[in-house]
């Protein structure tokens, strides 16, 4: 039988990559307009696949706007394939609702140009989660294609999520660019595209193939359709049409009619790197990016997202276009090539700033929203006080829990600098004084001086104008029988508005009447600026709610916390004892609930790394330093509703380098300088731990190793919507025609754990998304957790572990993470792995505090139940009334989700993943029942 070619035109756009974004863009402009130019010259040219992200149009237009009219002409016109992602992710290191905001952002963008492609196309990312096919149908997409992952499979496939979701999968086995580049001669063209056609009809189940002309940052060949033509002369058994990708899945579709269903099916995570390398050591190629990036994803969704939720639908707050902005600038940095941390230093430092203002965004919507939650009181000062803001001086401070579930410990908010003499006292709400400490004094500029009677009439009169001693003043608090004022000066226009003008003016207005003149001397204090920290021990945070305390400004100086040394080096709450071993400076605990111990925990352990920023590469002559140079040094302290930590400082040597050859490490050895924090804190069943790093050195991989006493045979991380199961140590062994050796390390989200009959032991970390799981001698599992990797080259062609190279080899000087660097992570034995998982999203996402005027209008929260079901969202629907709520069934079981609001819902649905309406569910009440499949992602839409 004749075999049909479909040929397919594309680009795949690195964003920044080997050269910075604009220099890309600077080329991207030009691609456009020539491929604009060749639709509209050429109308047997069918058209053009833009890579499947709609930043590409983003990027172009915001330098061509006169283009958008003829781009709208060629997506209107079926002839420029746009979307559906917003950028092309790497897929393991960013959350699950990053990848759900990533493709509502790109169809949206596509939408506005008039149809958008509804496909998964994913061609160069390194490798697929397993819940991606499940996403995938979310958004109506029902077929996905791409490069990386698989290994033999045939082209045409199922490939299966956790849940039992599938998508027709074309598996590009031959890579996205097997017919790349056009030769302009026609018997040469003909043998090329031949070649490439039969290369893949033995792994296609019908004669019709799929032929990729394009690769990265390539432009199409302005006479394509010229040369197809004259190509086809010189083909009589093979015919060429050049098409679009959603005309080769329906051709095959058609094709395949019944035999569909018998097409090979493939479950799960991809990773294979039998045919296409996966490059596993971009997990953790500068962690910094990664670091940064979980900072950033956990403002968005564990902060800004619901608390802006629960303010629009209470009072009408609605900033959700500043949240879209966030998201925006946030995915730029999920481009494959950016999160991986596997482009040149300057791409990467461009990645800093969208970081900054994408929190910057999180930040103000979330202090906006807790404010707003506040409804403003009649308020008056204290007896025998004037004040100009007097609902200031008995404030609500609100503490929001975003994770399910009640949760108690320390509690931290920054509040204003305070003039001195003032200070800050709460109550609960019975009334109680609940200690509060200054953990940082306000570095505001403070002053204090007194004012003589002779000098009394000058600075009444400056109040009248706004003014006490050099500047103008925000607020004014008067305790006139103590003879004493207080300001807080202005530190810039902006921070003034004509309600304060005024009120300051009224206090001077006041004081002037009740004070006209003075016998004795009156002392002032002025503070300008600054914020102090302060903390504070909640009995009780509701979960995914709020927790109110009456917060009041009062006469004094604040409390702070004394730091009381510990006579031993081990420190203890009511859960563990944790220890230091002085001879190597790593941990043993004991978990007072059920007697169970563990010894040798946190140690250090650093190696060699030849690779490059894709992979890690042991030298062949490694010299493994697992020991400090030195015994450590301990000591241990209490610090009040802080709890108590346990400092190690150590200092290992270890070799410069590499040699110049490459092959060993450096005879020359420099100093590496650790200090590790252990903290046990009142109420919190977790060990918390904080590991600062002054690295000297270059080309290694420093880890920490946490022996868990388990045998077991499996261990689970955190995945997007899922947590895989993954065997201990490495399950397959390849041979020399793999093109990338397997590693067995792999990639995490929040958390990691092994487990067996008795209870388990989970590490959760902050942004290090590489561990591994081992086996130690006596067949017991050991957690290996990545804290740095450090390597001076983009691509290396020399490795042992991958054939070739992965991009230009190119210097990456900042890769080699010189300098400074503080890891969090956390340990968290258990019983209950769905309670554990939780305390690790307290962990990544403590409550967070805020205080302003007033009183809060009503007490939302969300009861999640049961907890094996996670919750990954709760937001404002992008478009319309109503709440949106999201997470999963982590669990092997069917289960049957409970929520519980704090108003009565008037209606709910099951929803897909742009948020449409698909299901009516039927509430009672505040109360809403919903049965969910095995790892079965669940969107409701409600309104309440």
């Amino acid at each position: 039988m004749d075999l049909e070619a479909f040929i397919v035109t594309h680009t795949h756009w690195d964003r920044e990559w080997y050269r910075p974004f604009q220099a890309f863009r600077y080329r991207l402009v030009d691609l456009l307009e020539q491929v604009l130019e060749t639709i509209e010259r050429d109308p047997a040219f069918a058209g053009f696949l833009l890579d499947g992200q709609s930043v590409i149009l983003e990027d172009v237009l915001a330098i061509r706007p006169d283009l958008e009219p003829r781009v709208r002409r060629a997506v209107e016109g079926g002839r420029l394939w746009i979307g559906p992602w917003y950028i092309l992710p790497d897929e393991f290191l960013v959350s699950g609702e990053s990848l759900i905001r990533n493709l509502m952002v790109g169809i949206r963008i596509a939408r506005r140009f008039g149809q958008w492609m509804a496909i998964g196309y994913t061609p160069d990312p390194f490798g697929h989660v397993g819940q991606l096919p499940q996403i995938l149908r979310g958004f109506g997409i029902e077929a996905a294609v791409f490069q990386r992952g698989l290994d033999d499979q045939p082209t045409l496939l199922w490939w299966e999520a956790p849940d039992g979701t599938r998508v027709f999968t074309v598996y590009l086995r031959d890579g996205y660019g097997n017919v790349a580049w056009i030769p302009e001669d026609a018997e040469a063209l003909a043998v090329y595209l031949k070649v490439q056609a039969l290369s893949l009809a033995p792994h296609t189940p019908v004669p019709l193939v799929l032929l990729m002309n394009g690769t990265d940052h390539l432009f199409p060949h302005p006479q394509l359709s010229r040369w197809l033509h004259a190509a086809q002369a010189h083909l009589p058994d093979l015919r060429l049409r050049h098409a679009a990708l959603e005309d080769y899945i329906n051709a095959v579709r058609s094709a395949l009619g019944e035999r569909a269903k018998d097409l090979t099916v493939v479950r799960g995570e991809l990773r294979s790197s039998k045919r296409h390398p996966v490059l596993p050591g971009a997990l953790s190629a500068r962690m910094w990016i990664k670091q940064r990036n979980a900072v950033v994803q956990t403002w968005l969704e564990r902060y800004a997202e619901p608390l802006l939720a629960f303010a629009y639908g209470i009072c009408g707050l609605d900033r959700r276009p500043f949240l879209v902005e966030a998201w925006r600038l946030l995915l730029q940095n999920h481009f494959h090539d950016s999160i991986c941390g596997t482009g040149v230093d300057e791409a990467h430092e461009d990645m800093k700033p969208r970081f900054d203002h994408a929190e910057q965004i999180a930040r103000l919507i979330s202090q906006e929203a807790m404010g707003r939650l506040l409804q403003p009181a009649p308020a008056e000062p204290p007896s025998g006080w004037l004040a100009s803001d007097p609902a200031l001086m008995a404030q609500t401070l609100l503490v929001y829990n975003p994770i399910p579930g009640s949760a108690r410990g320390p509690v931290e908010v920054v509040l204003p600098a305070l003039p001195s003499g003032l200070t800050y006292r709460l109550l609960d709400e019975a009334g109680e004084e609940v200690p509060l400490f200054e953990l940082e004094p306000g570095v505001g500029d403070h002053a204090r001086w007194v004012v003589s009677p002779g000098e009394w009439v000058e600075f009444l009169s400056r109040l009248l104008w706004i003014h006490v001693g050099r500047y103008a003043a925000r607020r004014v608090w008067v305790d006139l029988s103590g003879r004493r004022i207080w300001v807080e000066w202005a530190d810039a226009s902006a921070d003034m508005d004509h309600r304060m003008i005024s009120s300051v003016f009224e206090v001077g207005r006041r004081l002037q009447e009740t004070q006209p003149t003075i016998s004795t001397p009156w002392s002032v204090s002025a503070v300008m600026g600054g914020s102090s920290r302060w903390v504070f021990e909640a009995s009780q945070l509701p979960g995914v709610g709020f927790q109110p305390y009456r917060l009041q400004i009062v006469p004094g100086e604040p409390r702070r916390i004394p730091r009381r040394p510990r006579e031993e080096p081990a420190i203890e709450n009511e859960f563990f004892r944790l220890t230091v071993n002085l001879k190597d400076g790593t941990f043993d605990l004991e978990d007072r609930r059920t007697g169970r111990r563990w010894s040798g925990l946190n140690r250090l352990e650093d190696e060699g790394d030849a690779g490059d920023v894709y992979n890690y590469e042991p030298p062949a002559e490694d010299q493994r330093v697992d020991r400090p140079a030195e015994p450590p040094r301990a000591r241990a302290w209490e610090e009040g509703p802080l709890g108590q930590c346990l400092e190690v400082k150590l200092r290992y040597e270890i070799p410069a380098g590499l040699r110049p050859d490459g092959r060993g490490r450096s005879g020359e050895t420099r100093p590496l300088p650790i200090t590790v924090r252990a903290w046990l804190r009142p109420g919190v069943p977790r060990v918390d731990l904080e590991t600062t790093v002054e690295n000297p050195a270059t080309d290694h991989r420093l880890r920490v190793v946490f022996p868990t006493g388990i045998r077991s045979e499996v261990w689970v991380t955190e995945g997007a919507f899922d947590t895989v199961v993954r065997p201990v140590g490495l399950a397959i062994t390849p041979d020399e025609t793999w093109v990338e050796q397997p590693v067995p390390t792999a990639p995490q989200q929040a958390f990691a754990f092994v487990e067996d009959g008795s209870g388990g032991f989970l590490v959760a970390n902050q942004g290090l998304p590489e561990i591994e799981a081992r086996k130690d001698p006596e067949g017991q599992v050991e957690l290996v957790l990545t804290l740095l990797r450090c390597v001076g080259w983009l691509s290396r062609g020399d490795l042992r572990s991958r054939r070739g190279h992965a991009g230009p080899p190119l210097p990456t000087p900042a890769a080699q993470m010189i300098g400074r660097w503080t890891f969090r992570y956390s340990l968290i034995p258990f019983l209950d792995r769905w309670e554990a998982i939780r305390e690790a999203q307290r962990f990544l996402a403590p409550p967070m505090a805020a205080a302003g005027p007033g009183q809060l209008r009503e007490r939302p929260f969300i009861q999640v139940e049961p907890p094996a079901f996670i919750l990954t969202a709760v937001k404002a629907p992008e478009e319309g009334e109503g709440l949106i709520v999201r997470g999963y069934n982590a669990s092997e079981q069917p289960l049957e989700v409970r929520l519980t609001l704090w108003r009565s819902i008037r209606e709910a649905w099951r929803a897909d993943l742009m948020e449409t309406p698909r299901e009516p569910l039927q509430p009672d009440g505040a109360h809403l029942r919903v049965p969910v499949r095995p790892k079965e992602i669940l969107t409701v839409r409600l309104t309440v």
